[in-house]
């Protein structure tokens, strides 16, 4: 018989970016157990911060615990965070870290140009087309997720600039995945815009990206500059991790 430690553990693995939501009686169907005993399991997640309690008797992995797996089991923040303060530093503007978890864009951490973390008692979760970060991340999903993932949750705007269709969607990250960066031209936030660009692992994959944002005429004055800088400071970082001794060093 399968302790209760083995059985957490299964719940927390049927959490996926394509599956973010779970109730009692899809985790029971699921992992073929009683509902009283996924709905236990549950319960005691959201207990330990693990999961966090939505409406209708659902859940989903909670954000601050990711941050904690972050920190405890993934060998690239370190080099993401180097990314994000040598870019914040170069600039002069603020800079971000991001990961897509759950359909949304989870804002993992931000620095702002003099250095100090970004003020956000916890992290900010947005549609990711309307980001550039998150539009990064999407372009290492396969079209058939991504479609699955408007047919789930719609695809949202939070300005008069968002994208809102998937044929939109689906031109745009092939333009980023040619050129191998982003623009948010006030898609997420009215007088804003942001540039982002994948940090990759050692097989290339997509890890996080990482931004630069400013006010909108900020930006156009030194778009140019601050592309060069954040595609330097990427490539940088990833070939650290695609690097063995540099990584550990």
């Amino acid at each position: 018989m399968l302790s209760t430690v083995e059985r957490a553990f299964q719940v927390l693995h049927l959490f996926t970016p394509l599956e973010p939501v779970w109730g009692a009686t899809a985790v029971a169907g699921r992992l073929q157990v009683p509902k009283s005993c996924a709905h236990e399991l549950l319960q005691t997640l959201v207990h330990l911060g693990v999961l966090d309690r939505l409406p209708r008797g659902q859940f989903r992995l909670g954000a601050l615990n990711l941050l904690g797996a972050l920190n405890a089991g993934h060998p690239w923040l370190p080099a993401a965070r180097w990314a994000m303060h040598e870019l914040a530093r170069l600039s002069g503007e603020a800079a971000h870290l991001s990961v897509v978890q759950g359909g949304t864009l989870l804002h993992l951490e931000g620095v702002q140009a003099a250095g100090e973390p970004w003020p956000a008692s916890r992290p900010a979760r947005v549609p990711p087309q309307c980001s550039a970060m998150g539009k990064v991340l999407l372009c290492a999903w396969p079209w058939p997720d991504v479609e699955r993932l408007i047919e789930r949750q719609g695809l949202a705007g939070l300005t008069v600039n968002s994208i809102v269709t998937p044929d939109e969607l689906q031109t745009e990250l092939q333009r980023i995945r040619e050129r191998g960066y982003a623009y948010d031209m006030e898609e997420a936030f009215p007088g804003v815009c942001c540039i982002a660009a994948p940090l990759r692992g050692p097989a290339g994959e997509v890890l996080a990206a990482i931004s630069v944002s400013a006010p909108t005429d900020h930006f156009y004055q030194h778009k140019s500059r601050w592309r060069a800088l954040l595609l330097e400071v990427c490539d940088h970082a990833s070939r650290t991790l695609a690097t063995p001794a540099l990584a550990g060093a």
